[in-house]
């Protein structure tokens, strides 16, 4: 028999833009109580290494508002590039990894230069409880 806080699920999405700027998007509404496992981003295609073009991006606790700042997990990307369909794993911030009910899942992107994506694939482990 599997209790609910034991059965592991995951949230998948993507972004599908070429972003001019700074950007937050939402990506989940935390449907129940939860604890995060696990968070990841990748690109559809590579994207070069750079230190004058490049983007990171961070997951975020924007509250039930979607606004909050607080980060989730530590940011991925930067100036190491991406390499296609690989995913980049953010580590889940210990003290933040329990959702409420409600609270909407953003990721924050940081662009410098002129680096971006063509699409952003993102996936957030979760189990119900905490």
């Amino acid at each position: 028999m599997s209790f609910p806080s034991q059965i592991p699920l995951s949230v998948v999405g993507l972004v599908a833009e070429d972003p001019a700027a700074d950007q937050v998007y939402p990506l989940w509404r935390v449907p129940a109580g939860c604890e995060i496992t696990g968070i990841y981003f990748s690109t559809a295609d590579d994207v070069a290494a750079s230190t004058a073009n490049y983007f990171a991006v961070t997951p975020r606790n924007g509250g039930s508002a979607g606004t909050a700042t607080t980060a989730l997990g530590a940011a991925v990307g930067g100036t190491a590039g991406w390499t296609g369909l690989t995913p980049k794993s953010s580590t889940v911030v210990a003290a933040q990894k329990n959702p409420s009910a409600g609270d909407v899942i953003t990721a924050s992107y940081d662009e410098t230069g002129t680096g971006t994506f063509g699409v952003l694939l993102w996936q957030i482990d979760y189990k119900i409880g905490t």
